[in-house]
């Protein structure tokens, strides 16, 4: 599990200082990938996907961190997107006759070597039930005990319970009798 969890604080620092450089040198980090950024709506789809996804998912692993079954699920998310990534730039090598940027290059080798150290990760804990537990669902787990060791009694109503309890069968019906009159002699005295 400390390899599993080195593996997504490392990725997850990659990601967030990935994902504030979009954010905040958008043109500089535009010019490292080959691309030209003309109108402000550009800029916004630079920060938005590829700066605030970024962020997004580096604190989702930092989330991910506190558990074996986060930790599980986010190594293959990890898995899952390093893996696509690493097609999706493959297959833009063979389209483009194998002209790829320097910074790209550099990102093809470090989401295979993400990818790689993802897998390693999550093999050894891929199936293991976690040893420890959040601290909460413990403790209401052991307050709320008490209550669950049994099945539920079914529900009745009628004579059974009324006997039981020792209610009238007549208490539980409100009497209704007619509203008293009173005469306005009567309300003067």
């Amino acid at each position: 599990m400390r390899f599993a969890r080195f593996v997504l604080a490392l990725q997850a620092l990659v990601m967030a200082a990935l994902g504030l450089a979009y954010n905040f040198f958008p043109y500089e980090m535009a010019n490292l990938n080959g691309m030209l950024l003309m109108e402000s709506q550009s800029i916004d789809q630079m920060r938005t996907w590829y700066g605030g996804l970024q962020m997004g998912l580096a604190l989702f692993l930092l989330w991910a961190l506190r558990t074996q079954e986060r930790a599980r699920a986010a190594l293959v998310m990890l898995m899952f997107s390093m893996a696509l990534l690493v097609v999706a730039r493959l297959t833009s090598l063979l389209v483009n006759d194998g002209a790829m940027v320097w910074f790209d290059t550099l990102c093809l080798a470090w989401q295979a070597i993400a990818l790689a150290l993802s897998a390693i990760a999550w093999w050894p804990i891929r199936e293991e039930p976690s040893s420890t537990e959040e601290p909460s669902s413990t403790l209401e787990a052991d307050a709320n005990a008490e209550y669950f060791d049994e099945p539920p009694k079914p529900f009745r109503v009628g004579n059974d319970e009324q006997e039981q309890l020792s209610i009238p069968p007549t208490a539980c019906v409100p009497a209704l009798s007619p509203p008293e009159t009173t005469t306005t002699s009567q309300q003067i005295s």
